[in-house]
């Protein structure tokens, strides 16, 4: 399971050992069963997380009382709300697990003080911060400029482990279209 963090940190940027001997010194696991949630909206996020198995879905719940999908966590992978996360205030958002799922968690002081022992764990959180702009700022895009084909289409080719693992309840929430229209989009595309 270490073997997998390391290697999502070193993609990010390459690591010395002894910032991976700082890591180990601020890790800790967490295990969340199918159908409970990690986080709910009124709470600080205070840890960002290495999912080492299993499957989140971060979603928020609208004025019409509807559960609309913002974002997915699939292994291997970091989820952080860093609204949250560093502006110290409560998140708006519930993660629920979608299947039993584990791996590890970082606290927002351990962080801070990983960022005040070495330059390379400082670079890392710049360099991961602007990875969650950037996916933030394309899910914002997604949903204003393209189509709903064009969404699906984007998804497809760009995180084709979603298509393959979320329920299409779930991914048309995502996409921001009724089941029945990504239904209909996935028979269209299907007959080309």
């Amino acid at each position: 399971m270490y073997k997998a963090l390391q290697e999502a940190v070193n993609a990010i940027m390459p690591m010395t050992d002894a910032d991976f001997v700082l890591l180990d010194a601020m890790t800790s696991t967490f295990s969340v069963l199918k159908g409970q949630t990690l986080m709910e909206p009124g709470r600080v996020c205070t840890d960002i997380y290495f999912l080492t198995h299993g499957v989140f879905r971060m979603y928020y719940v609208d004025p019409d009382g509807r559960e609309i999908n913002y974002r997915f966590a699939l292994e291997n992978n970091f989820m952080v709300d860093f609204q949250s996360f560093l502006s110290r205030k409560p998140s708006h958002y519930y993660w629920q697990a979608m299947e039993n799922a584990r791996g590890f968690a970082f606290s927002y002081n351990d962080v801070q003080e990983a960022y005040r022992q070495s330059r390379n764990w400082e670079r890392f959180g710049r360099l991961m911060a602007e990875q969650v702009y950037q996916q933030v700022n394309e899910r914002i895009e997604l949903l204003q400029f393209l189509t709903p084909e064009q969404r699906y289409l984007h998804v497809v080719a760009t995180q084709p482990a979603l298509v393959n693992q979320i329920s299409q309840f779930h991914l048309s929430s995502y996409l921001g279209v009724t089941p029945e229209s990504l239904s209909r989009i996935r028979k269209r595309l299907s007959q080309h």
